[in-house]
């Protein structure tokens, strides 16, 4: 029996990352070590800030089976953090990092098929390594789909010379998860702003660039998801849509309004308020919502269910077609049976 009596529910925003990871990212422009935090020991920090998670909870694959038992989630797909995006660095230092991430990744998902899918990691600097381990992540692996970061050394994903790779994603049938990177910058550099703003501006601007500049026209049948509810994203749906109306320059690439293209976009429910759920849900419909917790960092929502049912105005079937239907149409592209 699963958890809703039906289907599986799942949680597509789930981090797992080994510890023979840590020593390959001590140096370089994002240096992850770990220390003791508020008395906690092995707390993982990047360029001296705690990240909110230690080793063990990242690298405990018995302790996420727990935590996936008390969330009442049936499936998690796991994937591993955002400081392991590391597209400013040497493109070969960055692929064997990757490839040891997503050879972890794979034995995690091992240990456990009937509950785990996993994540590729990719040097998304280099074309033709990023798309040669993104082949060898899932025929020799057998990973499910691939996660990007928002910051391709201060460019974007969707920009022209990612092309051959998004599209090679599409042709694979493979979904992407795009999870915002931490980008420094001063005016956030205090009150943890880098991931309480810095995040979903990172997100926002990712899914713009990707709708304005016509990679769903190119690519139809890319489908991407979100973190963190969309970032800041769909509270300026509007704004996009107005600006397309009336500046020639965001019409530039799209021949319809932005918000057209958004049978592509998929975001999780991570907002943290029932009412921004609530909103979420109404501008981007059920079909595309999905639970996502952030295992197991110190902003998950360890009871995503619980989460989801105080959201004003959802009805019972709307939540079961976010807990059960919707992921499985942004990882396959089809309706579950």
């Amino acid at each position: 029996m699963t958890a809703s009596g039906i289907r599986p529910v799942w949680d597509v925003h789930a981090h797992y990352l080994p510890e023979a990871a840590i020593g390959e990212m001590g140096d370089g422009q994002v240096r992850v070590t770990t220390d003791t935090v508020n008395g906690v020991a092995n707390s993982i920090t990047v360029n001296g800030m705690a990240v909110g998670a230690t080793v063990e909870q990242l690298a405990n694959i018995d302790g996420i089976v727990l935590s996936t038992e008390r969330a009442g989630i049936d499936r998690r797909v796991l994937s591993p953090p955002p400081f392991t995006y590391r597209y400013w660095d040497d493109s070969e230092n960055s692929l064997r990092l990757s490839r040891l991430l997503n050879d972890a990744t794979a034995e995690a998902v091992a240990s456990d098929p009937s509950r785990f899918l996993g994540l590729a990691t990719v040097p998304l600097q280099d074309t033709d390594l990023a798309i040669a381990e993104l082949r060898r992540a899932r025929d020799e692996l057998g990973l499910s789909g691939v996660t990007l970061g928002t910051n391709v050394a201060g460019r974007n994903v969707s920009d022209p010379e990612r092309l051959p790779f998004l599209t090679a994603v599409a042709e694979a049938g493979m979904p992407v998860l795009i999870h915002p990177d931490f980008v420094p910058n001063p005016r956030i550099g205090g009150y943890y702003l880098i991931n309480l703003i810095g995040m979903p501006v990172e997100s926002a601007i990712t899914m713009a660039n990707m709708i304005f500049s016509g990679l769903f026209k190119v690519l139809p049948d890319l489908r991407v998801c979100f973190m963190h509810g969309g970032g800041m994203a769909p509270y300026v749906f509007g704004r996009w849509d107005k600006g397309w109306e009336v500046r020639p320059e965001s019409r530039g690439d799209i021949e319809r309004k932005p918000t057209d293209y958004l049978d592509n976009i998929f975001c999780d429910t991570l907002t943290h308020s029932p009412v921004a759920l609530a909103y979420l849900i109404e501008v981007l419909g059920e079909a595309n919502v999905v639970i996502g917790t952030d295992l197991p960092f110190d902003v998950e929502d360890p009871d995503p269910r619980a989460h989801l049912r105080t959201a004003p105005r959802l009805t019972p079937g709307q939540i079961e077609i976010i807990e059960t239907v919707s992921p499985v149409r942004w990882l396959t592209g089809e309706d579950p049976e």
